[in-house]
């Protein structure tokens, strides 16, 4: 699920060429081989990376795996109005941006209420993927990664904590997400600089569309 305290922020699939879900239309998207659900414990694995594109509005499904962290992209360069994106998995708000917004977030974020929808309320173009870990940038010890807006770093084991750094005049959060763990660190409007408790291996979120950042592991 996304979270933004100023606003809330998701996407994605029907398989197929071309096919209207009553209020949009899937331009193109990868085929989904379906997945079984299960209530066992999540075990790391490689998924196949889905890609969606559309125009506008539409309601798409998912197959991804329901035991699995999905980090769902959303690009859509041209937009000029309202960007927000749900599903059914309880990920209300998984984008909420206005005008052009590029960003990464993840979804699938409780294996009892898998994503099998997602619903996207757009005015442009724009492309979506749901992929797995190994889509994500590492946010390594001791090097300071730089950004704008929304994005996701694997943090690998060995990092104990994580200087960060924010310019906005909104809203900018940062989650940490592992198998012990998920918990909001920053939550605040404005300028941020301050160190957090982030232990590795783990996964660190971003939201901040607005926001230009940086993060130094160590």
């Amino acid at each position: 699920m996304k979270f933004r305290l100023s606003g809330l922020l998701v996407l994605v699939l029907l398989a197929g060429c071309e096919a209207s879900s009553g209020f949009g239309t899937i331009v193109s998207s990868t085929p989904v081989v379906p997945a079984p659900t299960t209530s066992a414990a999540p075990v790391l694995k490689d998924v196949p990376t889905e890609t969606h594109t559309g125009k506008g509005e539409g309601e798409f499904a998912t197959s991804w795996p329901a035991d699995q962290l999905g980090f769902f992209t959303f690009d859509c360069p041209k937009c000029s109005a309202n960007v927000i994106i749900d599903t059914d998995g309880g990920e209300y708000g998984l984008v909420n941006a206005i005008g052009k917004y590029k960003g990464t977030t993840w979804l699938n974020t409780n294996p009892d209420r898998p994503t099998t929808k997602v619903t996207v309320h757009a005015n442009a173009p724009w492309t979506a993927t749901i992929a797995d870990y190994r889509s994500l940038p590492v946010a390594a010890p001791g090097a300071t990664a730089s950004g704008k807006g929304d994005a996701v770093f694997r943090v690998p084991e060995g990092v104990k904590s994580i200087a960060f750094t924010a310019k906005t005049r909104g809203n900018v959060a940062l989650w940490v997400h592992s198998e012990k763990v998920r918990d909001l660190l920053v939550n605040a409007i404005g300028d941020q600089s301050k160190t957090v408790e982030v232990a590795g291996p783990a996964y660190l979120r971003v939201d901040g569309y607005e926001a230009s950042w940086t993060i130094t592991p160590s």
